[in-house]
């Protein structure tokens, strides 16, 4: 472990000589005074019970217990909900310390033990101990159990360090277990993350001797690192760090690791904790950062790349860097806020050694401005701008990568980029509605560059009753780092005719996306995940900022899916259902609390996992006649890096929807999912019945279309696929047969680049004169 250095407190000393007047002395004793005080707390570790200290925090419950010293503070969720349905006594609250003593925000939804990789967490008790509370050292234990296994996790700070030590032990007092998955997690409230050196932008892999064990979540003024020396493989891009294991009867396995808080985006500590930590032979690189015409940059960054890798960076002061790294090569470059990148320099770093490295070759920042329009009407047109090629900044409150339009100057869009050549995706409706263009730009130091883009929009669904949504997408609540309006806007760019929101058992930003909506006229459907470990649901629409009133973590199914009509909705969707925490895998497990209840309506194909297990559930449901139907979402929690209306749900409402309209339609099954072809029925709608006498020939027929260009059409039903078209160009028009048997058919329809759209049922039922 770390060698922590304790910090001593200095005061000041003041000179009996200078003061005459005793008033001038009996004040600067008694800000002496106060000022030791202060300090002393600061300084040491001191333990509080009650509502967190921590502002934004979540541990509200007067049974919570928060822990600081003078660098960070946590709080643990003794009697307050964690998020999720997580069992209580974990932390819910981390904060660093700021410049003026106080806390910062909460900069964690969640960051403690998992036992099986977010499974249903069966728990009936918790208990939570001080240890020791002392001004050097303050140690809390929780006790919880996971089925017939005690977890039981000590939590430890020490003065003067930003470290969080946690050690959790799992002992098994039932049968054997296999194939456990368990580890520490960190998920930031917010902020952008730094994955383990060489995963960047992979969700889930298998690890052997990784460059570094640790993941970082951060922003410009804060960084929190998970260092796990223990994990083999990560999840949820980085953000879970686990081992594979198994865990007989009456055996035990221990986990370690520490969370390191640090108050600003400069993560070089997290270097500095793993060379001691893994007690590594070290040197260090500074020097300065200067532009091609010899000005300083202020606020410089360094960023080394190891094996090929990020592996870490720096963030100076004054136009100058400084930082330690252990004994190899590494590449290095240097950066800022909307300047262009210097060229590499590979260095080698010597133990015990300074290797001096300046640059002097940044450029300063330029700017673009784009407008967007309709190629055919000229109006302008909500979008998404990505940068396709050229300088995206690694440290990403340094500039990012994707923009959107302004919600009231529709179709415009100014921001800085570091000077170099780019090319720009402009897109609206991407994959749906249009192609995107692509334009080459030249950005130069100290200038506006003006960008104009046509996009060719293919079809307008709503001109024939059909209104898109996303029907599963987060805001700024827990992980989610979007705010309100770029919902707005990314839904609107993403082509889609309705907004909608579905934070974690939240519905805080309710009232400002509805007002958002207003002023461009969009239809918006409210919702929220319902989100215990056994099971999510999206119900809507919900009132406008209703809250809840169950308990997520404790509450059995049939108290939320009573809480979910409570709410006000008219349908209620079984998210990602055959995820680890789905309700139909939990169902499956025997681990959903009150087991089986049949009154939620949709099935989700979530864009971001597997989903081929929901759409089979489907189809064998609607063979027992049972309509449950389709939802779609892409469950983006991050509009810069993921994609809104990835998948999405055309709904036929005929003409603009209210909330409740679009809702009901879902609950009828006036709907199909998409992740890019578009279908128009032309003489049967999905969802209704078709009654057919015996020999009467009946034919259904669509309109098909996909922008990327079309490739096949399967008509589905109860047996398997009926009959399948090889399709070519964009739009084509097919007919099938309806064969005369009680069942249903649906529709599967693929482009060429294998995006998919499924419809739901088409309900057949064969009537006799005698039955008539």
């Amino acid at each position: 472990m770390l060698n922590i250095v304790k910090q001593k407190n200095k005061l000041g000393y003041i000179s009996m000589n200078k003061i005459k007047n005793r008033v001038l002395l009996s004040s600067a004793i008694l800000m002496a005074s106060t000022l030791s005080m202060s300090m002393q707390s600061h300084a040491s570790v001191s333990i509080s019970r009650g509502k967190t200290l921590i502002p934004a925090g979540n541990a509200l419950s007067d049974k919570d217990i928060t822990i600081r010293n003078e660098k960070l503070a946590f709080s643990i969720a003794v009697d307050s909900a964690p998020p999720w349905g997580v069992a209580r006594g974990c932390i819910v609250d981390i904060a660093n310390v700021l410049p003026d003593g106080s806390l910062s925000n909460d900069r964690v939804a969640f960051a403690d033990f998992i036992p099986n990789n977010w499974s249903s967490w069966p728990t009936t008790y918790q208990s939570v101990e001080i240890v020791k509370d002392t001004p050097e050292e303050a140690v809390i234990s929780s006790t919880r159990d996971f089925g017939k296994v005690e977890i039981k996790t000590f939590y430890s700070l020490k003065s003067g360090s930003d470290l969080i030590h946690v050690k959790t032990i799992m002992k098994n007092n039932g049968e054997d277990l296999k194939d456990l998955v368990s580890g520490f997690t960190l998920w930031p409230d917010g902020g952008y993350k730094f994955s383990v050196p060489g995963y960047a932008g992979i969700e889930e892999a298998l690890v052997n001797k990784p460059i570094a064990d640790r993941f970082v979540g951060y922003d410009s003024d804060w960084s929190i690192a998970l260092h796990a020396p223990y994990f083999t493989e990560l999840k949820y891009k980085s953000r879970d760090l686990y081992t594979k294991h198994t865990l007989n009867k009456d055996a035990s396995i221990t986990f370690e690791s520490d969370y390191q808080v640090i108050g600003s985006g400069d993560i070089s500590g997290v270097v500095r904790a793993e060379i001691e930590r893994k007690g590594l032979k070290s040197g260090s690189l500074s020097g300065e950062v200067k532009t091609k015409d010899g000005l300083s940059v202020v606020t410089p960054a360094v960023v080394v790349f190891k094996e090929g890798v990020p592996y870490i960076w720096v963030i100076g002061g004054a136009g100058k860097y400084n930082l330690d790294l252990p004994v190899g090569e590494y590449e290095v470059y240097a950066s800022g806020k909307g300047y262009s990148d210097s060229r590499k320099y590979t260095v080698n770093i010597s133990a015990g050694k300074n290797t001096n490295l300046s640059f002097n070759d940044l450029l300063t920042p330029g700017e673009v401005s784009v407008s967007v329009t309709d190629a055919n009407s000229k109006t302008p047109l909500d979008a998404k701008i990505q940068i396709e090629k050229g300088n995206k900044p690694l440290i990403e409150f340094f500039g990012a990568k994707t923009f959107f339009t302004e919600l009231e100057s529709v179709g415009q869009a100014s921001f800085d980029l570091a000077p170099g050549n780019y090319q720009l995706k402009v897109s609206t409706g991407d994959n749906f509605l249009a192609t995107p263009t692509l334009v080459d730009v030249k950005i130069e130091p100290n200038k506006t560059t003006q960008v104009n883009s046509k996009i060719n929009i293919k079809t307008d669904p709503t001109q024939r009753g059909w209104y898109a949504g996303d029907l599963h997408h987060h805001a700024d609540v827990l992980e989610g780092s979007t705010s309100p309006e770029y919902l707005v806007r990314s839904q609107l760019a993403a082509g889609l005719d309705v907004t909608f929101v579905s934070d974690h058992d939240s519905t805080k930003n309710h009232t400002a996306i509805q007002a958002l909506s207003d002023k461009r006229s969009v239809p918006f459907v409210p919702s929220i995940e319902i989100s215990p470990s056994w099971g999510h649901f999206n119900p809507f629409p919900v009132k406008l900022g209703a809250k809840l009133s169950v308990d997520p973590g404790v509450d059995d199914i049939h108290k939320i899916l009573a809480e979910a009509r409570k709410l006000g909705a008219i349908t209620i969707a079984s998210n990602h259902p055959y995820i680890p925490y789905g309700y139909l895998s939990s169902l499956e497990k025997d681990t959903a609390p009150g087991g089986f209840n049949p009154a939620f309506d949709l099935i989700e194909i979530n864009s971001e996992v597997k989903y081929t297990k929901a759409v089979e559930k489907a189809r064998k449901m609607w063979t027992d006649g049972l309509p449950y139907y389709y939802t779609a979402g892409s469950d983006t929690h991050d509009v810069w890096n993921e994609t809104t209306g990835h998948n999405r749900m055309f709904v036929y409402t005929g003409s603009k929807p209210s909330a409740e309209s679009f809702a009901q339609a879902m609950k009828n099954g006036r709907a199909y999912a998409s992740f890019g072809p578009i279908i128009y029925p032309q003489n049967v709608m999905f969802g209704d019945t078709l009654k057919l006498a015996d020999n009467q020939q009946q034919s259904i027929n669509f309109d098909l279309l996909s922008v990327n260009g079309l490739k096949s059409v399967q008509l589905i039903g109860k047996d398997g696929v009926i009959k399948e078209l090889g399709l070519t160009g964009e739009q084509q028009t097919v007919s099938f047969d309806v064969p005369h048997a009680n069942g249903w058919l649906a529709l599967v329809v693929e482009d060429v680049k294998e995006n998919k759209a499924f419809s739901n049922p088409i309900w057949l039922k064969t009537v006799s004169k005698e039955q008539l």
